[in-house]
């Protein structure tokens, strides 16, 4: 056989093996994450647990449970209950929040002031190449990096 006959051959092969003319998959933010953010002004980080569930090619809907913890003043935590919207453009999710309860406040005198006041929790992300981490940042009064981690299904 002549190197003009192996050649076409050998094109041929590799582009029927799977994976090699296809595009890499997207990664999608839906499934359980867990977040906490960089330290902000008086030693305060938000943390938490998020769910986000598909409802279209691109957009998601999510809650997600977070807790605003304080070091250097008060309150010291406000635990809040939130619902978001997620929209996906190639690796960069956004995440728009709404604030459904805030469930408790330390100390406790302050919840009344945290229910009119607090703001809802934003987020602008990137999802990595593994699709198993989200690096951006949190918007609200103040903002901050922060980093999602996704949660392992535990198969049993």
């Amino acid at each position: 056989m002549s190197l003009r006959t192996i050649i076409p051959c050998l094109v041929a092969i590799a582009l029927a093996l799977p994976g090699a003319s296809a595009q890499p998959k997207r990664h999608e933010p839906a499934g359980s994450w867990g977040f906490k953010s960089e330290p902000m002004s008086y030693g305060c980080v938000l943390s938490g647990d998020m769910t986000i569930s598909q409802t279209s090619d691109k957009s998601y809907k999510c809650t997600f449970t977070a807790v605003w913890a304080c070091k250097l003043r008060l309150p010291r935590s406000v635990q809040t209950e939130q619902s978001c919207i997620a929209t996906q453009t190639g690796d960069n999710v956004i995440i728009t929040s709404r604030m459904t309860k805030i469930s408790k406040v330390d100390p406790a005198d302050m919840l009344e002031m945290m229910r009119q006041n607090y703001a809802a929790d934003h987020f602008t992300l990137k999802i990595n190449a593994r699709g198993d981490e989200m690096d951006g940042i949190f918007k609200s009064y103040g903002q901050a990096p922060v980093k999602f981690r996704k949660r392992l299904d535990l198969i049993g």
